[in-house]
């Protein structure tokens, strides 16, 4: 059986928002297309750290005040991350850990450090915290999904140049100011959905392995997955949301 490697970034640090279950919705999906995977948890005991020994690499999200000693770990890779993204590897950034990747992290506090640069965006904590559903169409690897999540905003992500993840349907997304959500460079993805959205999302967790499977060489099975669970749950989900955002419309109104 063929095997993708998989590099878990700091899990005992970026820890918030049960993002275990992502690494374990990869696993899954990976086992039913044919694959084995091989999941390094990368930490600051960890020697020889390479990005491009990885088909997938995982950042999850974690404190604003734990970032800094993180950058330190990161910061001297951010050449071979950029060649990782080039190459059409997939990366998985979720939540408050996108602010690893821009260009400085501006805190409440006045203060500001630089970050990887890996994208031209500048992350500017708030002073209030927003959560909510997100919900979003994104086009990955030339195919269109939709996704919905959570969202718990502890910065604001600003880019003028960048390409966005997704187009929301519903919530906050990078700024609360326009529809756009996360980035997308080449197959990275860099989204504000917390939690194991790869698990309430199968249909794009697929797409990361077969994307990832076709950077690789490896070839998966065409065998279809049974989502009619995800699916209902999914429906679901859109009905609740549609439902909130009448109930804001008419308080809105009245």
């Amino acid at each position: 059986m063929k095997q993708l490697k998989i590099a878990w970034l700091f899990p005992d640090t970026l820890y918030l928002h049960g993002e275990r279950g992502n690494i374990l919705a990869l696993q899954r999906i990976a086992a039913q297309k044919g694959l084995e995977t091989a999941v390094d948890r990368i930490d600051f005991e960890t020697e020889g750290f390479q990005p491009m020994d990885y088909d997938i690499i995982f950042c999850p999200p974690g404190e604003i005040v734990s970032f800094p000693v993180v950058l330190e770990f990161l910061k001297p890779q951010a050449a071979a991350f950029t060649e990782f993204i080039q190459s059409g590897r997939v990366l998985l950034v979720t939540g408050t850990s996108v602010a690893l990747w821009c260009s400085r992290v501006e805190r409440t506090d006045g203060s500001q450090f630089e970050a990887m640069g890996v994208l031209d965006a500048v992350a500017k904590e708030k002073e209030a915290v927003y959560g909510d559903d997100l919900y979003f169409s994104c086009t990955y690897d030339g195919e269109t999904c939709e996704v919905i999540g959570n969202q718990i905003q502890m910065a604001d992500f600003v880019s003028d140049h960048e390409t966005p993840f997704g187009e929301l349907l519903y919530g906050y997304g990078n700024t609360g100011g326009d529809r756009r959500e996360g980035f997308l460079l080449e197959n990275a993805i860099f989204t504000n959905t917390l939690g194991p959205m790869l698990v309430t999302n199968p249909w794009l967790t697929e797409k990361l392995i077969v994307t990832a499977a076709k950077t690789a060489g490896l070839a998966v099975t065409e065998t279809p997955l049974d989502v009619s669970l995800e699916t209902e749950s999914f429906a679901a989900k859109k009905r609740f949301i549609a439902e909130k955002e009448s109930r804001l419309t008419n308080c809105n109104v009245k």
